[in-house]
């Protein structure tokens, strides 16, 4: 099978890797087309493509307009006689069926004479103004499958009149990064020996709710005054400053620690200092929690998750069954289910436990790229 894949994601060496996985399964000739410029979709600097040591397949680094937006980003070049000579059976376009770039894509695969498979992310039923809408119905209109992240958003598609075959592929991680093991040197270095750590990784923003968890600290230590919790936050956002300014105003400044934005392969020592990982988004008109991807990474490093009931957080917390679920938003709420499991490390160590077995069954690349591939089998 000879799949020719589209994603922006890709300028990123580490969303490669399922396309290595996809690449090494038996009968399988892949070319992956990504961006050669990008910009970073919250900071706006520009990321230079990496390509994975262990990719053995092509990659087209093709530029494109408007660099750094997901739904406008569209390629300058994208046509057919560029690909005709690896005769693709397949595309696989890793973009939102409204996007320029998924557009595009649809032409692509008409003037190839092979069926297009795209993927979604989008679990919030929106209305989008035209061209936008038209290009989403033409995407569903020409799609031999759908693929969604999440049940949420392919249930999305469904109420938006997707007619053709769809499923659910989830994100993957990667278990050679996300491990269990011991982290003194990274606690001793962010001077964190001997507290209970309950860490976030990711965007410092508003969305991410990270004002309630503050304030669950702050009731926490009121509450347990004797225990010594630590909120370490990695990342950085928009809202740091913000974020900053209420753990000094509440007099938390000794309680919190910021490490600042990591490079993707430090993500799994950082986790790995957590006694526990708290995704406590909140959502707003416009999102909610699509998957939480660093809740299966934290899982496959041990540590169990308390996470907000915004969108996907609360399925998939269940359906690896490695943490607990508070209402979003209420800080009482989060801080009891801190303080559940800062007072019992035995059922932190089985949600752990259990959560990491879960991932390594369901969420690993190799797993996911079986996935993809019975898909793509299925369409060609």
């Amino acid at each position: 099978m000879r799949v020719l894949a589209i994603s922006h994601s890709c300028v990123i060496d580490v969303n490669q890797e399922l396309f290595v996985e996809m690449a090494a399964l038996p009968g399988v000739d892949l070319e992956l087309v990504i961006p050669a410029n990008w910009k970073s979709e919250y900071s706006g600097a520009p990321i230079a493509p990496r390509i994975l040591d262990r990719v053995r397949f092509p990659v087209r680094q093709l530029p494109v307009w408007f660099p750094g937006h997901v739904s406008l980003h569209c390629y300058k070049r994208l046509p057919a006689a560029m690909f005709r000579a690896f005769k693709p059976d397949v595309l696989l376009c890793s973009e939102e069926p409204w996007s320029l770039s998924c557009f595009q894509a649809v032409r692509l695969a008409n003037q190839l004479g092979c069926p297009l498979v795209f993927q979604t992310n989008q679990n919030i039923l929106k209305r989008y103004p035209q061209p936008f809408a038209w290009i989403e119905q033409s995407s569903y209109r020409s799609a031999a499958h759908a693929l969604a992240y999440s049940e949420g958003a392919r249930q999305v598609m469904l109420q938006k009149g997707l007619q053709a075959p769809s499923s659910v592929a989830p994100y993957g991680t990667d278990l050679a990064l996300f491990y269990p093991a011991a982290s003194e040197s990274t606690r001793q270095r962010l001077n964190l020996e001997g507290a209970l750590v309950a860490g976030y990784m990711g965007r410092i923003i508003k969305e991410k709710g990270l004002d309630t968890l503050v304030d669950a600290l702050s009731t926490i230590s009121r509450r347990c005054p004797e225990l010594d919790l630590r909120l370490l936050f990695v990342g950085s956002g928009a809202d740091e400053e913000p974020l900053k300014e209420q753990i000094r105003r509440l007099g938390l400044q000794d309680r919190v620690v910021f490490a600042g934005s990591i490079r993707h392969d430090e993500a799994g020592e950082y986790l790995r200092c957590m006694d526990l990982f708290v995704l406590p988004s909140r959502t707003t008109p416009g999102w909610k929690e699509q998957f939480g991807r660093v809740i299966i990474e934290a899982l496959a490093c041990g540590v169990p998750v308390v996470g907000s009931d915004s969108g996907e957080i609360p399925n998939l917390i269940r359906s690896t069954g490695g943490g607990l679920v508070f209402q979003e938003g209420d800080a009482e709420d989060l801080a009891s289910s801190i303080l559940k499991l800062a007072h019992d490390a035995p059922a932190r160590r089985e949600l752990g436990s259990r959560g990491g077995e879960q991932v390594r069954r369901s969420f690993t690349y190799a797993v996911v790229a079986r996935k993809l591939y019975d898909v793509l089998k299925g369409v060609t």
